[in-house]
């Protein structure tokens, strides 16, 4: 056990040593964080597609992908910013954004709310509701889903009472997603 301390030790002390050496060089070549307007404007129509299509599938990987690229919009990343996306949401409109026993839509909310107004800006409402839209409310329903899979560490609800809630959450999703099918 002794031998496996030291050698993490080891190679957690090289990582340090390697990273801080490195950094200077790594400095000059990284983007700068305030990217030129000609730089943003050189990702193209399709280049932008592309990306709504990673970012908007009906997929927990998709999820995840949306939600490094909006981690990455929060630090002012030029890797997502290039694509000058609208990140703007009011969430569930006006819909309660969370649910009884800690559900929270928000994040499920806000992708749809990114996927419609990215995809509507780029393509138009027709071509976005005849190849997209479909696809981008599933999306919002595997994300309410997950939302409503949730289950607090110290779950304060009797398991009998967890389940009724979760029932109820997943009824909630499930209206959220017919409301946005029908309207949307």
């Amino acid at each position: 056990m002794n031998t496996l301390r030291a050698t993490l030790s080891g190679f957690a002390l090289s990582g340090v040593l390697l990273a801080t050496g490195a950094a200077p060089a790594l400095a000059d070549t990284a983007p700068s964080a305030n990217a030129s307007p000609s730089a943003a404007a050189a990702v193209t129509k399709a280049q932008k597609l592309a990306k709504m299509k990673v970012l908007t599938q009906d997929s927990n990987a998709s999820t995840g992908k949306w939600l490094d690229a909006m981690n990455q919009h929060m630090a002012r990343k030029p890797a997502i910013e290039k694509y000058r996306f609208n990140w703007n949401t009011d969430y569930c409109t006006n819909s309660p954004d969370t649910q009884p026993g800690g559900y929270d839509f928000k994040m499920g909310c806000w992708r749809h709310d990114f996927s419609y107004r990215n995809y509507k800006s780029l393509v138009g409402n027709t071509a976005f509701k005849r190849d997209h839209k479909k696809r981008v409310d599933k999306a919002l329903l595997r994300d309410l889903y997950s939302a409503c899979d949730y289950r607090p560490w110290a779950d304060p609800y009797p398991a009998a009472q967890r389940a009724r809630l979760k029932a109820a959450c997943r009824k909630a999703a499930k209206t959220y997603y017919g409301a946005v099918s029908a309207a949307g």
